[in-house]
This record gives C-alpha cells, sequence and structure tokens, in this order.
C-alpha cells in the first residue's frame, strides 16, 4: 500500500482531508465529568422515624477502545486492514485550534511510534507522536462535523453516536520501522486536552 521507505513518522493530516484538517493542528492532545451522589432521607412522623431508602446512580463507565482482530500481525505481507472500536466517549473535551476551537473535537485514530512519555495531557509535543501519515483518522461528534464536513464527504472521518462509540478502520504494517513503540493510539484531536480519552495499544509484529 505505502513503500517502506516513506509515509511514516509524519505528523501531518489524513492525505485524502489534509487540505480541510490542517487548519485543525496535526495531533491534539483533560477534562473529566462528576457524578453528584444521591444522599439518603431521613423521614420523621409522630409515630416512628423511618428512614428512605438511598437512591444511587452509577457513575459512568467511561471510554473504553478494542482491537477487533487482535494486537499480532505477521511482519510480511503488507498493511493489515483494522477495527478499531471505541465506546464511551463523551463529555468531549473542547479544542484549541481553527475552525473546531471552542467545539467538542472527538478523537484521533491512527498507527504509528510513540515514545514512552507520549500523552498530550502530560504537555509533550507532537515529535513525541510520529504517526504514519495514511492512517490518521479522526471520529468526531455530529454538530463539530456539521462545521468541518457539512457533507459528509471527507475520508477517514467518522461521526461519533450519541452514546460516544466509533468504529474506524485503518491500515496496520509490520513491515515499516520506525523509533520507539509502534502501536496504535487514540488521543484528542485538535488541540484538546482529556487524558481519560488517551489509549495506546501496542502492536506485536510475528515472523
Amino acid at each position: 500500500m505505502l513503500p517502506p521507505a516513506h509515509r511514516v513518522i509524519r505528523t501531518a493530516l489524513i492525505s485524502a482531508t489534509v487540505l480541510v484538517l490542517a487548519a485543525c493542528g496535526g495531533s491534539s492532545d483533560d477534562s473529566t465529568a462528576s457524578v453528584a451522589p444521591d444522599s439518603s432521607v431521613a423521614e420523621t412522623t409522630s409515630e416512628a422515624p423511618t428512614t428512605a431508602a438511598p437512591t444511587t446512580t452509577a457513575a459512568p463507565a467511561g471510554a473504553s477502545v478494542e482491537i477487533v482482530e487482535g494486537t499480532s500481525f505477521a511482519a510480511t505481507g503488507g498493511p493489515v486492514s483494522v477495527t478499531v472500536n471505541g465506546t464511551g466517549f463523551t463529555d468531549l473535551a473542547v479544542g484549541n485550534r481553527p475552525p473546531l476551537d471552542g467545539l467538542a473535537t472527538g478523537v484521533y485514530v491512527v498507527f504509528g511510534w510513540f515514545d514512552e512519555n507520549w500523552k498530550p495531557s502530560a504537555g509533550v509535543g507532537t515529535d513525541a507522536r510520529r504517526f504514519v501519515f495514511e492512517t490518521q483518522s479522526w471520529a468526531m461528534p455530529d454538530e463539530s462535523r456539521a462545521v468541518l464536513d457539512p457533507t459528509n464527504q471527507l475520508e477517514n472521518v467518522y461521526t461519533l453516536s450519541p452514546e460516544g462509540d466509533f468504529s474506524v478502520t485503518i491500515p496496520v504494517d509490520c513491515s515499516l520501522a520506525g523509533t520507539g513503540t509502534m502501536a496504535i493510539a487514540v488521543y484528542p484531536a485538535s488541540g484538546a486536552i482529556q487524558a481519560d480519552h488517551e489509549f495506546l495499544i501496542p502492536i506485536t509484529c510475528t515472523a
């Protein structure tokens, strides 16, 4: 699909959308939502005190990422299409790059090589995240996509469901070489910072 000597280690945007997405920045990078617990209520009557049963509201399970085909791939044979499923990407942080500055921007999904300290929320720069140019995909909420891609025609741009779920397919190529941990990464897009939406899934290459 791509010659091994090229298409690596570029913090650029997906080839089919580079002109549109460049305005939003190549790599991004915490806000958390809290749930106030309900309290028990005591009621007193003239006959005897009674205590109402407490009502419990469970906290959201949080975001999670799954690689459908697993994380081990052959070192030969070229790129393999890999499905990345995400769930629970709600309470999104907002971006700081136009045209989505001030809007919930969703997350990038990429394949590449990453430093031990790679997370945008840790304050590290884009050099710590070296991904294959053509793999960069973007899952964003519908209202933000309406700004960036109102006709839904941009490749590798996906819409998050109202529940914060997405399914993205990207190529993984174990024949490529890079420095750092080979992995699929998911992290907030367009300069947003949200630590609980940062995921790194290492890839193993077999002979």
